[in-house]
Formats: structure tokens, C-alpha cells, sequence
């Protein structure tokens, strides 16, 4: 195994439906090892639990570097607590170990809605990155800034005053698509995505009868 999956959580998501998606994390991760880095303890792979920090993109990255120095593997795959994948995600080979490759097969389904909405241009929270690589993006962002910092929610964006503060990027895209929840309870209500609502997509159906599975 090349890969490690790294799960972030800063556990403000109701507890069953996060249970429901670490089910089906395991259920579809085919095996790959797990670095679970969250604030409150849970029972996934090597978990490390960093207490009650708060919730921001600072905080999330903060996690991330802190998983990415228990993992063993020379690559990361990322996971979410609010996030479903397929199988296939987790069956992307890179070929480079100084890109980011993302995932551009990205819905997103919100709480007020029964239909998805495509997101275009991929995310962090459906990657593929070199595990050294990641760390020396990470240790630059963090270098003379505090250990956490709940109020930076747009960081590294809102700290570096950019518009795009990422390295080199490689957009793919799996064959079935991720799927994020916007439940009220994560970081952000809302995330950019086309307007055009769909119903119903491949591998995961209707929107109504997902959130039926996973929020009901």
C-alpha cells in the first residue's frame, strides 16, 4: 500500500450521521490504511484526537499537517467527515509526488435541498498528494503563526491575501462522483456550485432518498 487515507473532523456533525459516513468510508476504501485526526476521540484507524480547537480552515489544515507526520505511505488520499466517496476514488494512481491531483467528479447536497448542485474545479477534500510534498506547503503556511486559530475560516487564502495560494495543481476525475453534505453543522453552509439542480446521480440515485439514508 502507496496510500494513506487522512479523515478530519472537528465533530459538530450529528453523531449518527457521521457514523454513517465512517460506515461507508470502510465499506468503499478497499482496505487502505487510515489516519484519523478529529476533536473528539473516535474508533478509526490510528485516531489522534486534538481536543475541542474549533472549527476553521486554519484548524483543518492544522489537523492535516498533524496527520500527514503519523502516515507511513509516500502518498495521502483525503476524506471527510461530512464527505461520501466511491470506490473508485480510492483507486487513483499519481504518477507525481509534488502535485496536487483533484478530483473534479464533485457534488454538492444541502440540507435545504432534495437535489444536487455540481461543483467545478475540484477541492481539498477530494485529493490525491505526495505526502512530503503536502507537509512542505503546509509548514510554510503555519511558519510563525499560532499552534490554532478558530477565526480563520478562509485560511490559507485569507492569510496570504490570495486569491489562489496552491501549488501545483492536476485536475482527474473518477468515474462515480464524491458527494459533500451541507448540513448547517460544518465549517460552511454554503459552496460554490453551479446552479442547475439535479435529481439523481450515477452510483449514488436521488438526492431526496440520500439524505433519507444519511441524515434521517
Amino acid at each position: 500500500m502507496e496510500i494513506t487515507i487522512i479523515y478530519v473532523s472537528s465533530n459538530r456533525e450529528n453523531w449518527l450521521f457521521e457514523k454513517r459516513i465512517i460506515k461507508f468510508l470502510l465499506k468503499n476504501c478497499g482496505g487502505l490504511p487510515i489516519v484519523s485526526v478529529t476533536q473528539k476521540p473516535i474508533n478509526l484507524g490510528k485516531n489522534i484526537c486534538v481536543g475541542d480547537v474549533g472549527t476553521s480552515g486554519f484548524n483543518m489544515f492544522r489537523q492535516i499537517l498533524i496527520g500527514l507526520k503519523e502516515v507511513k505511505t509516500p502518498f495521502v488520499i483525503s476524506a471527510e467527515a461530512d464527505c461520501l466517496y466511491p470506490p473508485d476514488y480510492f483507486r487513483f494512481k499519481p504518477k507525481k509526488d509534488n502535485v496536487f491531483y483533484r478530483n473534479t467528479n464533485l457534488y454538492i447536497l444541502g440540507f435545504t435541498r432534495n437535489n444536487y448542485r455540481y461543483k467545478p474545479q475540484g477541492s481539498t477534500w477530494a485529493q490525491v498528494v505526495g505526502r512530503k510534498h503536502y507537509i512542505k506547503i503546509l509548514e510554510k503556511w503555519f511558519k510563525g503563526a499560532p499552534m490554532w486559530s478558530p477565526e480563520e475560516k478562509s485560511f490559507p487564502k485569507e492569510r496570504w491575501k490570495k486569491f489562489d495560494v496552491w501549488d501545483k495543481q492536476e485536475l482527474y476525475s473518477t468515474k462515480d462522483p464524491c458527494v459533500s453534505f451541507k448540513t448547517g453543522n460544518g465549517m460552511r453552509n454554503n459552496t460554490p456550485a453551479k446552479n442547475s439542480p439535479i435529481e439523481s446521480i450515477d452510483y449514488w440515485g436521488r438526492g431526496r432518498d440520500l439524505k433519507i439514508k444519511f441524515l434521517l
